[in-house]
């Protein structure tokens, strides 16, 4: 969830168990805003939610991020990718 966007939560609790049954470290936030939210207004029933890598500082010349956060997000986003046609999402 960020501050514009509210996760669909099948989608949430799909990546959460994702990264429980892969081993992938995840941390849960709230916070910044993303395009995932027009998405969410269209009222299209696409289902939305951010994905990103822990950082400090966003929006400053001196971000700040740890590898292994960015190892552990692309991770998650290709393993997402394999796994992604299990989703349930209705037609």
């Amino acid at each position: 969830m960020d501050r514009l966007t509210v996760g669909h939560p099948k989608l949430v609790r799909f990546l959460i168990d994702l990264c429980e049954s892969e081993g992938i470290r995840y941390q849960r936030n709230i916070g910044g805003g993303t395009d995932a939210s027009a998405i969410q207004r269209t009222r299209s029933d696409a289902w939305a939610t951010t994905i990103g890598a822990p950082v400090r500082y966003m929006h400053s010349t001196v971000q700040l991020v740890h590898k292994d956060d960015i190892d552990a997000t692309v991770q998650l986003l290709v393993t997402f990718l394999e796994h992604a046609h299990k989703l349930d999402i209705p037609a």
